[in-house]
């Protein structure tokens, strides 16, 4: 339990009720005889799933075309395709977002949210617990809780989370819809017939590396998580955005992908979000088996690599791996799950070549990769 005082504080700080959660039951249940109005639907098949979502305003909608636009799709879906289905409904006393599925709900609906609560106004230490509500749980920090979730119906008070957060929320449930898959954080790349991963820490040159070898012909399947199917070993296309950042290679970049410095307004020249059929229009994306793994592992004058094998014992290895919180968020909140998965990854990158990359100047590092690929098919 929180200490005294701690929901007054959390509203104090927050300008809210400190206890708006209470009020989601009766809110529940003078909404549900109430006709849904639909204002606004989409759908994105991320992976081998779909997010199906109807709102009763366009606005719930608006954060996920920056970031998904190219996993669009036109419905109806295929009948034998993983879905998820819910509605979006506002709520304005209390100020609340309703979320209620239809379809693809997660069993512990509050636990994906554990992953994704640092950029909310959530205090750490985060966590996941019963609300005094029975059937209730609530995900938020030391002053009070960010979410409030019963099945089949999640409540979030949007004071609290940034604008990304319901589309983060959902995409990671749609994520953890699809157990028969991995999500990792890594670039991936189709060159020719081979599934290439790249992994790496934060701010590693992944993105950079990424986009040089999408520069020379080759087909970038995703950026920032890399989804491996299991039981085949594919890569699975994910097109989420590309987040281009200066960088010490900033200015080479720009000029390896046609962008001139400015050409968008923004202050820092060409860096933006940007989708990746802008970059690199009229190359189609499929599924296609995993060849080779490389692990950035740090920067030097010259590119270079040798062997690896991933053992359980490189904890620093399986933190590039599960950093990305939408990624983390699917495999769940239980230890003994995320052990499993850890497991399950690792025999499956023991059955594909894998290298450490010691990264140098972009243009030579990617000309490296590519021969190693290459030299793979022969």
């Amino acid at each position: 339990m929180f200490p005294a005082g701690a929901y007054e504080v959390h509203g104090e700080i927050n300008g809210i009720d400190g206890r708006w959660w209470s009020a989601v039951p009766a809110l529940l249940q003078d909404m549900a005889p109430r006709a849904f109005v639909l204002r606004g639907s989409a759908a994105y098949r991320l992976g081998d799933a779909v997010l199906q979502m109807d709102g009763d305003h366009p606005s719930l909608l608006e954060p996920f075309p920056p970031r998904y636009a190219d996993c669009a799709v036109a419905p109806p879906v295929a009948p034998a395709t993983a879905l998820v289905r819910c509605t979006l409904r506002r709520s304005f006393d209390p100020p609340l977002v309703v979320l209620t599925f239809h379809e693809g709900a997660p069993r512990s609906p509050a636990d994906i949210a554990y992953n994704l609560l640092r950029p909310t106004h959530a205090v750490p230490p985060f966590r996941i617990w019963d609300a005094p509500i029975p059937g209730w749980r609530l995900a938020g920090g030391a002053t009070g809780p960010v979410l409030a979730a019963c099945e089949p119906h999640v409540c979030l008070h949007p004071k609290l989370i940034p604008p990304e957060f319901l589309a983060e929320y959902l995409v990671g449930m749609t994520l953890g819809a699809q157990p028969w898959t991995l999500p990792i954080h890594g670039a991936s790349l189709q060159m020719g017939e081979a599934g290439v991963v790249l992994v790496g820490a934060s701010h590693a040159g992944k993105t950079t590396t990424a986009l040089h070898l999408a520069a020379r012909g080759h087909t970038l399947l995703g950026d920032e998580i890399a989804l491996i199917r299991l039981q085949t070993g594919e890569v699975v296309p994910f097109p989420r955005a590309v987040n281009l950042r200066p960088g010490a290679h900033g200015e080479e970049l720009a000029a390896a992908l046609g962008l001139a410095a400015g050409e968008d307004g923004a202050s820092d020249g060409w860096a933006r979000t940007h989708r990746i059929s802008e970059l690199f229009p009229g190359r189609p994306a499929r599924p296609v088996p995993m060849r080779a793994v490389f692990f950035l592992a740090g920067f030097g004058a010259r590119a270079s690599l040798q062997p690896f094998q991933l053992t359980l014992d490189q904890t620093d290895v399986f933190g590039w791996i599960t950093t990305p919180e939408i990624a983390y968020s699917s495999w769940g909140v239980a230890p003994e799950r995320r052990a499993f998965r850890l497991m399950v990854l690792r025999q499956v990158l023991s059955r594909v070549p894998c290298w450490l990359v010691n990264a140098g100047p972009p243009r030579e590092t990617a000309e490296l990769i590519e021969r190693t690929v290459e030299e793979l098919a022969c």
